[in-house]
């Protein structure tokens, strides 16, 4: 059955949007502490492309595959009890990589702090999301462009502290979300619970077999140059470029990248109506190659370099609500289940391919690696017009 709002909660419209907006800037502006940190831990344990790689899979699977389950949990029982509980989590233990003393404790502060960040995305998009909303996918977009805006800014304030306080300083970072996590508790509405299913049946492998599997594998391949630029790049200026583990240019092209994201993700909502879904989905796909690919022969810092991680993180991320919204639309009876496979499993398996494009990268040289994994977007986009093509219903 479809979900049915039990308690309204203290926010609603408007305020609830921008609530949910807040808290996905601050979770993931703890969860972009990877990306930025990636160089100093390069550094510390003295680590290969192989390893680096790895260690963005295991965080890229921790904090995707397992949105499906968080996602049905939230149906069976409470989604404010399951997103509160994710914020929390995700704020405690993503804050002590900076400070992790062995590569071992990274793997474990990943894999903790990724469920936590896993939590917490169903649970947003669904009600963002929900039938009460206008115009869901631009409900959704300012969601995800919370998200991205915490992701932009995550960098640039974590090098900033670690500038100039030094490592130890990542700790304190827990500070912001540990209030959101209270708050998200006491604001957000509560749905009718759907009732208690057993464990094993909360991973619905049935949804991946019809067209939200389609949806989930065009969005995994579309992952892999978002996963590319942000995990990266950073290796790629350090190395390539000669730039110290903690130039302040490496936050800021992740945070130029990132931002117009966000802005992507709103540009969907507004134009999907507009010019259809298909249309901005399949389209914006097929562009974002162009400035992803030209990105690799520029001089870092120029005004030519920054346009085009902005024109990318623009285009890249134009389907992402409009995604979101279609999985919802085919699974109503599970929305946050469905949301969190079109998510989730696909940041899942963007994480591991990623594992074997950082083998590739070691064979053909980084920069070539980088544009082979950005080529990606072409094989998405084509998936996803065959989907739709199937379901011309998901058009309204």
């Amino acid at each position: 059955m479809p979900h049915v709002i039990r308690q309204p909660g203290v926010l609603g419209g408007t305020a609830l949007a921008v609530f949910l907006a807040a808290v996905h800037v601050v979770n993931d502006a703890i969860t972009a502490m990877l990306g930025a940190l990636l160089p100093t831990l390069q550094a510390r344990f003295e680590l290969g492309p192989t390893v680096l790689a790895l260690i963005v899979a295991v965080y890229s699977i921790a904090s995707s595959v397992t949105q499906p389950v968080f996602g049905a949990l939230a149906e069976d029982r409470s989604p404010r009890l399951v997103g509160a509980t994710g914020v929390l989590l995700a704020s405690l233990f993503l804050s002590l990589i900076g400070v992790a003393p062995v590569l071992a404790a990274v793997f474990v502060l990943l894999i903790i702090g990724g469920m936590g960040s896993a939590a917490l995305h169903p649970v947003g998009t669904a009600i963002a999301g929900g039938p009460t909303v206008p115009n869901r996918v631009l409900g959704v977009g300012l969601f995800t462009a919370g998200g991205m805006i915490g992701f932009a800014l995550g960098p640039v304030l974590i090098l900033s502290a670690v500038s100039a306080f030094g490592i130890a300083v990542t700790p304190w970072l827990m500070a912001p979300g540990i209030l959101l996590a209270v708050l998200v508790y006491l604001l957000l509405p509560d749905w009718q619970p759907h009732g208690r299913r057993p464990l094993r049946t909360l991973f619905q492998l049935r949804l991946l077999r019809g067209p939200i599997g389609g949806l989930t594998l065009a969005a995994s391949l579309a992952s892999v140059p978002f996963v590319t630029f942000t995990s990266s790049m950073p290796i790629w200026l350090v190395r390539e470029h000669g730039l110290a583990t903690d130039d302040g240019l490496i936050g800021w092209t992740l945070a130029a990248f990132s931002l117009a994201a966000g802005l992507g993700s709103l540009l969907g909502g507004v134009l999907a109506p507009r010019l259809g879904r298909r249309i901005v989905l399949v389209g914006s796909l097929v562009a974002a190659a162009a400035p992803l690919i030209a990105i690799v022969g520029l001089e870092p810092g120029g005004v030519p370099y920054f346009a085009a991680a902005a024109l990318a993180g623009v285009l890249l991320y134009m389907s992402s609500p409009i995604n979101v919204v279609i999985a919802q639309d085919l699974a109503p009876d599970a929305p946050a289940t469905a949301t969190g496979m079109v998510l989730g499993v696909s940041v899942a398996v963007a994480g591991a391919l990623y594992v074997a494009l950082g083998w590739l990268q070691e064979v053909v040289g980084l920069g070539t690696g980088m544009v082979i994994g950005f080529t990606l977007t072409i094989p998405a986009a084509v998936i996803a017009l065959a989907v739709l093509w199937r379901h011309p219903e998901t058009e309204r």
